[in-house]
């Protein structure tokens, strides 16, 4: 799930930046959670942390830099959008090594350039990543994410981890890592298997992985498996 942030002092504007972004992500079918705080104080106070943080420069109190400062103390990778009137101000957002700078008034536009770029950059960078996986029978591996090909439950916490390479038995709670991989483009099309859309073969009653696992899609789940397969495959796939 991809947490996103909006922080303005202007009530009507972090409403319509939260639900702009909110309806991007619909879109595209992402899971995705927008919180809007009014103030830099008032975001200050939770530690919770976002993986984009839409941040109005000029506001009463701590205003945007100083916000995210504060930010880049405890959090080094929360992707900075500043949003602003004062193009000015733009210089000093650089200290904090912003993504991207949105000039007001936003409109859906704007804001949606910058998402998509965002999208890039992930989709580029999370192929790349490697997670820690805990083992059944004692110690953890690191795992690059672009070789798993899919997860299946077995029960009482254990997954069984098929990769391009070999295969792992690990420990952990499906819906956790359901959440947890969700963003590297992986669905669950069945309550005991998260799929890698990289490497679906073809899919219609079930799901074919690398051309040889048939995974089973819950008959409640079909038209939404479907549609995301085919959003990936339109994304990735097509010129």
């Amino acid at each position: 799930m991809i947490r996103v942030a909006v922080v303005d002092d202007e009530i009507t504007q972090v409403r319509k930046i939260g639900r702009i972004v909110f309806e991007y992500f619909e879109r595209k079918q992402i899971l995705a959670s927008v919180e809007c705080f009014e103030s830099g104080e008032k975001f200050l106070e939770q530690s919770i942390s976002y993986d984009i943080i839409f941040l109005d420069i000029q506001m009463d109190g701590i205003d945007g830099i100083e916000t995210a400062n504060n930010i880049r103390i405890n959090d080094k990778r929360a992707t900075m959008i500043y949003v602003s009137n004062y193009s000015e101000k733009m210089a000093l957002s650089f200290t904090v090594h912003p993504f991207s700078f949105i000039v007001k008034p936003v409109d859906s536009n704007k804001i949606c350039s910058v998402l998509d770029d965002y999208m890039e950059y992930i989709d580029c960078n999370n192929r790349k990543e490697s997670l820690l996986f805990n083992l059944n029978h004692g110690g953890s591996i690191k795992i690059s994410v672009d070789t798993i090909l899919f997860f299946e439950y077995l029960g009482n916490r254990i997954i069984r981890m098929i990769t391009t390479e070999t295969n792992y038995e690990i420990v952990e709670n499906i819906s956790s890592l359901t959440e947890q991989i969700g963003k590297y483009g992986f669905i669950s099309p069945h309550k005991s298997f998260i799929v890698n859309e990289a490497f679906i073969t073809s899919f219609k009653d079930d799901i074919l992985i690398n051309g040889k696992y048939s995974i089973p899609i819950a008959k409640n789940k079909k038209k939404l498996i479907h549609e995301k397969i085919i959003n990936y495959m339109h994304q990735h796939l097509i010129d």
